[in-house]
């Protein structure tokens, strides 16, 4: 599947080979951790595109673990569990994907979640990189606009001219028309 990576993090042996059979049947790339440690270092050094912690994992608590994962952005995590109930409820509204697999591991709901959760941290990921870019270039244009403000004080121009007067400098100075803005405001303070 495109080479995804996955670290399967389950205490117990049996069940965590079993999961990354299936995973691997699948194509995935994936990765065993036995103990919450161990998945924190694996998933620092891999950046997986998916963690899969069974909540009695060895170790820190499997949610703490699966929070460490995910505000320190390394990856999105999906949970294993045989109880559901309002506490895990409580604690997987936390995450940034909303999603479990329960036990006894059916292989196709294992699939089905997996998929589902990979294709929606892509969407969610380039969602992110689009707001990232749309603040940055919001940023550079209030800084150009900034400095065209000052033009037209300082210079007496119009806005066109003090527009034409920037672009032409940042061309002449080959450096981007936002980083001249920031000069010009940061001189005239």
């Amino acid at each position: 599947m495109d080479n995804y990576k996955i670290i399967v993090a389950d205490s117990d042996h049996k069940n965590r080979e079993m999961i990354c059979a299936l995973l691997t049947s699948r194509g995935y790339q994936v990765y065993q951790s036995h103990d919450s440690g161990e998945t924190l270092r694996t998933s620092r050094s891999l950046f997986p595109d998916l963690v899969i912690i069974d909540v009695n994992l060895i170790g820190i608590n499997a949610f703490r673990t699966a929070g460490i994962i995910e505000e320190d952005k390394v990856s999105n995590v999906i949970f294993i569990t045989n109880k559901v109930d309002p506490a895990f409820y409580d604690q997987l509204k936390k995450m940034n994907i909303f999603a479990y697999i329960t036990k006894p591991i059916n292989p196709e709901q294992l699939y089905q979640t997996v998929e589902f959760c990979i294709n929606n941290v892509i969407k969610v990921n380039s969602l992110q990189l689009k707001i990232i870019n749309l603040e940055t270039e919001l940023k550079n244009r209030k800084l150009i606009e900034k400095a065209k403000g000052i033009l037209i004080k300082k210079l007496g121009i119009s806005e066109d001219e003090s527009y034409k007067h920037l672009r032409k400098k940042s061309m002449d100075l080959c450096i981007p028309i936002y980083k001249l803005a920031e000069k010009i405001i940061e001189n005239y303070k």
